[in-house]
This record gives C-alpha cells, structure tokens and sequence, in this order.
C-alpha cells in the first residue's frame, strides 16, 4: 500500500516536472500534445491543468487535446473495421453537407418510423441499396451511439434487418445493419429490450462514482469507464488498492439509493448553469453549449448524454465483482447489475451447494473446520507411519567422520540428512530415492573435509544427471535408475579417498 502511494505521488511529481517545463516555453497558448500527456500518461484531470493555467494566464489549446484524445478513443475502439481512418476514408462529410446531423429521438421513445435517408457499404461508401452488412443513416432514430462509456445501441429494422451497433461519425448517429435496405424507404426501428439492461448499468456508474467519493474522498476523478448489458467497469483517481471493507462500504452505498427508489431527474442547461447546479463533468468528456444533466436527487447530479432508468429501484441489486489497478494511481471497478447480478448470485448459490455437497455439511465454514482437523490428523498419522518404516540406515565411520551412503524408498531425503546431521557431530552422507522412472540424490556434510557440492556434481552423471549446492548440502537429480547400486559403490569410493587420503 505504501509503495503504491508513494508511486502515485512520484508520477504526479513528475507531471507537475512536465508542466512547469512546458510552462517556461509557454507564452500565451499551452500545447494541447503536452496537456494530453499529463491526462494520459500521469493521471491529471484536464480542469487541473486549466486551473494551474488560469492562475499564470495563459490559455490552452483545447483543439490540440481534443485531437489527440479522439485519436486514443478511435485507436482503442479499433475492433471494428475502419475505426481508425474510417472518418478520413468514408463517405462521411458529403453525407453531413446533405442531410446535416439526424436526430436522435431514443431519451423518451425505443421505436420509432423513420426515413432511410442514405446507404454506406463495409468500406464507409455511399450506395443506393445493401443487401448484407452496411451503415444506415435515419433520418430520426432511437438507437443511442456509443459515447459516454455507453455502448451502442442494437434493435431491427423492419423485424427483418438486424442492428448490429450504433456510432457517431462527424455527430451523425449511423448504425451498423445487416439484411436488405435501399434509400428513400421507410422503417419501423426498435431498439433491443437489451437497453433497459444498458441503461440499468450506467445509471450504476453515476451512482458508483457518487459512492466512491462519499466513501474515499473528494480526490475521485472518474478516468474512464464503459457500460453494457452485462456489466460496468469504472476507472478512478486513487494512489492504493480498496480494503475489503471499503468495497462493501462502497457497494452498500450503492444498494441503499437503489432501494430508495430515487426519481431520476434530467434537465438541459448551460455548462456554467449546469456546473453551478453541482453537476460533475466527467474527465475528458468534450461538451457543448447546452448539456443534459442527469440527477438522482442529491446522491449523483453529473453532465451526460447517455439514457438512463427512471428510477433507482430499476437497477436491482448492484455487486462489485473486481477492483483492480490500471496503472499508477489509477484504480478500477468492475460490477453488475439487474438481471447479471440476479445471474451472478445464481452462480453463488450453486457454487455454494456444489460445496455444501462436498464437505456434506449444510454450513459450509463447518465443513471446511473439520476438512482441516481431518487433514492435520491424516499428515500425522502419515508422519508417524513413515517414522515407524524408516529404514535403518547403515553408518560407518571413517576418521572420527560418520559416513552414510544408501538407497531410501520413503521419507524426505533432504530431511533424513537434517535428522542425521543432528545426530552425528561429524557427518558425510548421501542418499538416492526412486521417484518413478527418476532419480533423486541428495548429500550432507558437517564438520568434515567432504563438501557435498563437489560430491554430488562427481556422482550424478553416473545416473544420468547433474546437480550441485553449498558445500553443506547438495541436492541433484537422474534419469538412470539401474544406475543406482554403481553410484553408491562410487560415493563410498570417492568418500575414501577424501576422508581416508587426508586430503
């Protein structure tokens, strides 16, 4: 925990380093490049460097930022084709001159008719009809466009033609279909029930980033996040990991407005007005002149434009599955919600029961209990067992030395030795156990001129192997078992001429 405080502040140290840097060279407008990379790279929220700005009176190049931060969300949303050129390649700007941005018409309507107004095929090129996969530009839809951390809308045209996704482009909601459409014909378009899941899980994000705060601190600065159908991820400003009680405080916080049922409420208003309201603006999210404002009463009041549910209670029961880290001084929360968390404690109580089955007690702590005792008898009783079968090993003694050399079919070899070695005053020993088709060797010396290490690198290859330690100890390993008889002849010769050559 120390070491990860200590880097989070090590990596905001060194951003302050780059900006007073930067700052030097700065004369009216600060580069955008070097504002992103202390977003990217050490964590600063971009009102942090405005307001370090705003003290010295210089601007910042928002244009600059804003590039390079689309630039990251398009290369990181590159699992589908063209993302990353497809604004530059497409169709795109001709298809705005034309129709200008449609109207998304899915805050208060999950079906609507609607006009085809124009064609892309998979290359992002305007065509008169499609028969397969291709964009459709409506001219009002329901269907939502991934931002905000909220996925893309799915649904049918026509019941026939499935909606694949929904994204922006230019800020023309387009959605990716499949099936059989031409230009100037109508459409029923209804959005996938798989929504209400969608908008379950983000109205959980608000809340979550509200809980967050209330439980860690002010310092809380969302860093990201991403919601679906089936589980919501959110990424945050802190220099350690949460403790286990922090989660549950967390997660707890989050169920108990869940339970109160809170209304939610969304108005449109002015940034200032809406910043003024105690509306939290999320980090990195560009906005216009009029933004939505999105409040649950005063547990979360944030600026968004994704939908939402109309009330807590909505949401159902909320579970942190995973808190993990991103990256220095960034943390993330993984959840679910609604109909995944209803699955998830399924999965629970089976995995529960499953458990109950095998320790065959109802309360599963006092199966475990018992587990253990049974256990600690068992390796007892085994222990006791290989004391009774040990064998006698044969010791002789060779210039005030004891010498043991022998074949072993049970027991710890290593821990024969340690046992020998406080026995004997002097001691050189070495023993050899089968282990299936391998040898493993193992050699001792105490208070002898024998060093084990060059003993048993002298013997192994007998067997096949090799090995090597301290002159204390040494342990190796062969591949010969018939080997075996041979290798003890030859450790009791080698013994002889150390221990009886007096060398």
């Amino acid at each position: 925990m120390k070491r990860e405080e200590e880097g989070f502040f090590s990596t905001i140290e060194a951003g302050i380093t780059l900006l007073n840097k930067e700052m030097v060279n700065t004369v009216d407008i600060f580069s955008g490049e070097v504002a992103f990379k202390l977003y990217d790279t050490y964590g600063f929220p971009l009102d942090l460097t405005q307001d370090m700005l705003r003290e010295k009176g210089i601007a910042l190049d928002q244009a600059a930022f804003d590039a390079r931060m689309n630039a990251q969300r398009a290369q990181s949303q590159a699992g589908w084709k063209g993302t990353g050129d497809a604004v530059a390649t497409g169709d795109f700007k001709a298809l705005k001159e034309m129709f200008g941005v449609n109207a998304f018409v899915g805050y208060d309507n999950t079906s609507t008719k609607a006009k085809v107004l124009a064609l892309l095929d998979e290359d992002f090129k305007q065509t008169e009809a499609i028969d397969g996969k291709g964009w459709v530009l409506l001219d009002k839809t329901p269907f939502y466009a991934e931002s905000g951390g909220q996925v893309g809308d799915r649904g049918t045209l026509n019941e026939a033609v499935k909606v694949l996704d929904t994204k922006k482009f230019l800020e023309m909601n387009l959605s990716q279909v499949e099936g059989s459409l031409k230009v100037g014909e109508y459409a029923e378009a209804v959005v996938d029930h798989s929504r209400r899941e969608v908008e379950k899980h983000h109205s959980a994000t608000h809340l979550l980033h509200a809980g967050l705060r209330e439980i860690l601190g002010d310092h809380i600065a969302q860093a990201g996040s991403r919601n679906d159908d089936k589980r919501l991820r959110v990424d945050f400003s802190h220099p350690e990991a949460m403790s286990r009680e922090e989660i549950s405080s967390v997660e707890e916080w989050v169920n108990d407005k869940i339970a109160r049922g809170i209304a939610q409420e969304t108005k449109v208003m002015g940034v200032d007005d809406a910043k003024a309201s105690g509306a939290m603006a999320l980090f990195g999210e560009k906005y216009g002149d009029k933004v939505r404002v999105v409040r649950f009463e005063d547990a979360s009041v944030e600026l968004c434009g994704g939908t939402h549910v109309s009330n807590t209670a909505e949401i159902g029961l909320f579970m942190v599955t995973k808190e993990s880290v991103v990256s220095a001084g960034v943390r993330r929360i993984e959840a679910v919600c609604g109909r995944s968390a209803v699955a998830a404690v399924k999965g629970l109580r089976e995995e529960l029961a499953e458990i109950r089955s095998e320790v065959k007690n109802q309360n599963p702590i006092i199966g475990i209990t018992k587990l253990k005792e049974q256990v600690k008898t068992l390796k007892g009783e085994l222990q006791a067992a290989l004391n009774s079968s040990k064998k006698t090993l044969a010791a002789t003694e060779i210039n005030g030395v004891t010498v043991i050399v022998d074949e072993v079919e049970t027991g710890d070899i290593k821990t024969l030795i340690d046992e020998a070695k406080n026995s004997h005053p002097r001691l050189a020993m070495m023993l050899f156990q089968k282990k299936g088709d391998k040898v493993l060797i193992a050699a001792g010396s105490k208070e002898s001129p024998v060093k084990a290490g060059e003993w048993i690198k002298t013997i192994a290859p007998i067997l096949g192997g090799g090995g090597g330690g301290r002159p204390d100890f040494a342990q190796a390993g062969g591949r010969d078992t018939s080997k075996i008889g041979e290798a003890i002849e030859e450790s009791k010769v080698y013994l002889s001429e150390i221990l009886e050559g007096g060398n």
